[in-house]
Formats: C-alpha cells, structure tokens, sequence
C-alpha cells in the first residue's frame, strides 16, 4: 500500500482509481475508511470481500455539503433533520433516514440509507474536487478491532495487500471512538450506536430548539 499526500497530482490519480471500479482509503473524523463510488459494483464487491463483510450491512454515503443530504433521502423528521444538520455537521454524526437514491447495490435495496457529512479537511479537500459522494466503511477485516479507531497504521495492516492507496490526513485525528450514529423515522429519533458525540449532547441542543419529538 502506497500512502499519498493530498496534492492535486494524487488527487487526480485516486479520482482515475476509483472510475477504474477500485476502493482507495481515505481519513474521516474517525477512522480511515475503505472507499469508492456508490454506484461502482465492482469496488463495492471488492470492499465486502477485502471486509468480508455480509452483504446485508450496507455501506454509509458521506459528502462534504451538508446540504447536500436532500439529494439522497428524505425523512418526515424535517425539522430534526435541519437542526441536526446544523448542529452537528460537518462532524462525526451519522444519521439514518429514508433512501432516495438509486445506489442500492451498495445498500442491498435497503429502504434507508446512513449519510455523514465530515469536518476532515482532507476528506473535504478530495470530495470537493472529486464533485460526488463517496461509499464508505471502516478499513478493517469486519468483527475486529470494533474497539479501536482504524488508524492508517492499522488499515495497512487489515488492506496492505488488498488496496493500493491511502491519502494521509493532514490533520490530527481529536476523536476516540467511532462516529454516533442516529436514526430518524416516524417515532421520532433513536441511538444505533454512540461515540464521542453524546445522544444526551443531541437531545439536549433538539430540545433547546424547542423540538417536541419522540426518543
């Protein structure tokens, strides 16, 4: 594995990797993360495999505009929606709502889809350049080091042989834990699985705004 700084010279030699249908990795506000285009089966049969990771746990879609969520699902959670988006993005915060995409390979025809909209300059820097979102999950055989943030160290070992590029964070990493994960649906929002960011910090700022939902 190759690891790359972020100039525009590799820039364009990662965007020319993934249309050729392979994942590179690239840093988030967590951990490096297996990457490639949502609608690329080839590099999104090649991530489960390198993962061996079930089909039936699809891959998360991030971006850099946090706007840009309104392209790709839809939740009748409007309000919370725009408040979280606020609130917390760019930021370690994944937030599952209704698909809208046409990328259901990558989801395995699932009706929702988990988006994320990142503060790493890096990941910024190359999704803006690149002009489309990204399908990602952590660099790491699934089932091991659930405990630890995948660093590039620990993608190399877990992908080394599998990936050929890594992009090099250009800044430190100031989380400990995976992203927090919520969903949104008709009850209102809910926890899937809790990082640095708090679901009682996420309740407390919905409730500031005067939100009535349901938890």
């Amino acid at each position: 594995m190759e690891f790359l700084t972020p100039t525009l010279h590799n820039f364009n030699l990662l965007k020319k990797v993934l249309f050729n249908g392979e994942p590179i990795i690239l840093p988030t506000d967590t951990n490096y993360n297996l990457c490639c285009l949502p609608d690329s089966t080839d590099a999104i049969d090649k991530i489960f495999a390198f993962k061996k990771r079930p089909k039936n746990k699809p891959l998360s879609l991030f971006f850099s505009d946090p706007n840009d969520w309104k392209m790709f699902g839809s939740t009748p959670q409007k309000v919370l929606m725009d408040q979280l988006t606020t609130e917390f993005w760019p930021g370690p915060l994944n937030i599952i709502i209704d698909n809208q995409t046409n990328f259901s390979y990558m989801l395995n025809n699932s009706s929702t889809i988990a988006l994320g909209c990142l503060q790493n300059k890096t990941f910024r820097d190359f999704s803006k350049f690149l002009g489309l979102p990204l399908a990602i999950t952590s660099a790491n055989i699934s089932g091991t080091a659930d405990d630890l943030l995948i660093t590039k160290e620990v993608a190399a070992l877990h992908m080394g042989t599998k990936v050929k590029y890594l992009l090099i964070s250009q800044e430190e990493n100031t989380t400990s834990m995976s992203s927090t994960i919520v969903k949104l649906d008709t009850a209102g929002i809910s926890l899937v699985r809790e990082g640095d960011l708090k679901f009682d910090t996420i309740l407390a700022t919905l409730e500031r705004g005067n939100n009535q939902f349901e938890k």
